[in-house]
């Protein structure tokens, strides 16, 4: 896979950014994270054991799937969603899915939803990950960014919502209609770098303002489609 991103021309926008662990935000920010995600949790735990209780009733399978992230400075990180399809747990998780996997009707619609992915918040708790950030993304993945875009994003806390969840609108019709290696590739080529790019915009931008901002209009952008 080739690498991806503004580098490519040799030059970095963000040579000059502050370390994000000496930020003058970076309390406030790990305030808000425990605090939003707890409560998140809460208003959510009905709800969650609902989902609990479908996926067990439609298939014995286990009803949440082990994966990994990459976290702040390339470190792996384990992560738990809701399952959403039946797959050998030791196949490659790629945007297009795991080899071999049947998703379910259940699963289908968490996926559609984002449900599936709820349970990353206990990752936000632990402090694996920030509510806003770069957005967590696959290590098949990470692989594919430029050395210097690597070194700036993998810097600070991955994040569940970044700019590109409330201005990248276009992500899913890139991907439309694709499977396999096709969308792979697409993902790659087309999406990946759109992601990097606001990946550098957040980082040069970052304020707990901003932060708030994407955090509110992330959450409520479901309720204006």
């Amino acid at each position: 896979m080739r690498r991806v991103g503004n580098s490519a021309t040799g030059t970095s926008r963000c040579n000059s950014y502050l370390p994000f662990q000496n930020h003058p935000i970076e309390n406030m920010k790990r305030l808000i994270d425990i605090s939003f995600s707890l409560l998140a949790l809460l208003l959510l735990a009905p709800l969650s054991l609902l989902v609990l209780g479908l996926l067990r009733l439609e298939s014995p399978a286990p009803v949440l799937r082990r994966s990994h992230r990459v976290g702040r400075n390339g470190r792996m990180v384990k992560v738990w969603e809701f399952r959403t399809a039946i797959a050998d747990p030791e196949a490659m998780e790629t945007v297009a899915g795991c080899q071999g996997e049947e998703i379910t009707r259940v699963g289908a619609l968490l996926r559609r939803t984002g449900i599936a992915q709820w349970p990353l918040l206990i990752n936000v708790v632990r402090g694996d990950f920030s509510l806003v950030g770069p957005r967590v993304e696959l290590p098949r993945y990470v692989g594919c960014y430029p050395g210097d875009v690597r070194k700036q994003v993998l810097s600070v806390k991955p994040g569940l919502f970044d700019l590109a969840t409330i201005k990248f609108d276009d992500e899913s019709k890139l991907l439309a209609n694709l499977s396999g290696d096709d969308l792979e590739q697409a993902y790659v080529e087309k999406v990946l770098p759109r992601r990097l790019d606001y990946a550098q915009n957040y980082l040069e931008r970052r304020s707990l303002w901003l932060d708030l901002r994407i955090l509110f209009l992330s959450v409520t952008k479901p309720l204006y489609r």
